[in-house]
């Protein structure tokens, strides 16, 4: 290992180009480097990351001697480890993401790709006439008010606070008589 002045002038000399510097402080920290990348290896998002941690790790170690200031009284040690902690955790919070959003379908007894047997959520004829007779259907069991309610509220798209002033009620009003009729519209449709 190096004095804090020797690697010191090891860094600057890295940061300036001098590409034998960067290798013996890679070779310095190499240890460290390899513990890193195992850190997460226990989670499901470490073990897809294990592959890709170690480019991780030493693109991070080169952005860490680069961006290293020794003025600070910092020792490159506690410096290094917190940023390769910090670019690890941030790949791995991305793989978390991305493994949220992404679909994985369970395997089942057809033949047939999974994305054909999942139902189009497109309009058909048929769910359309069903939507507009349920909807006749429960049109005629709303009141005068509610039906002018729902009116200004879907069919004209009017703010809350402007049905307010123009039914002469107060906006809390409204909102609880929104409230009030998706619930009973809810339990009618179930």
């Amino acid at each position: 290992m190096y004095s804090i002045q020797q690697e010191n002038e090891l860094i600057h000399m890295a940061q300036h180009g001098n590409k034998t510097a960067c290798e013996q402080l890679l070779q310095a920290y190499t240890g460290l480097l390899h513990k890193m990348a195992h850190r997460y290896q226990h989670t499901p998002s470490g073990r897809e990351l294990s592959e890709d941690a170690p480019g991780i790790l030493a693109l991070a170690f080169m952005e860490s001697v680069h961006a290293f200031d020794s003025s600070r009284g910092v020792h490159f040690a506690a410096f290094l480890q917190s940023r390769l902690q910090g670019a690890l955790y941030k790949a791995l919070r991305k793989t978390c993401t991305c493994n949220l959003h992404t679909a994985h379908p369970v395997a089942s007894g057809t033949d047939a790709p999974w994305y054909n047997l999942v139902e189009s959520p497109a309009p058909t004829p048929e769910r359309i006439i069903t939507a507009r007779d349920e909807l006749s259907r429960l049109s005629r069991q709303l009141s005068t008010a509610d039906k002018q309610l729902l009116s200004l509220l879907y069919y004209h798209e009017l703010p809350q606070n402007t049905i307010a002033r123009l039914l002469h009620l107060s906006p809390q009003t409204v909102s609880k008589r929104k409230q009030k009729l998706l619930a009973q519209l809810s339990q009618k449709c179930v």
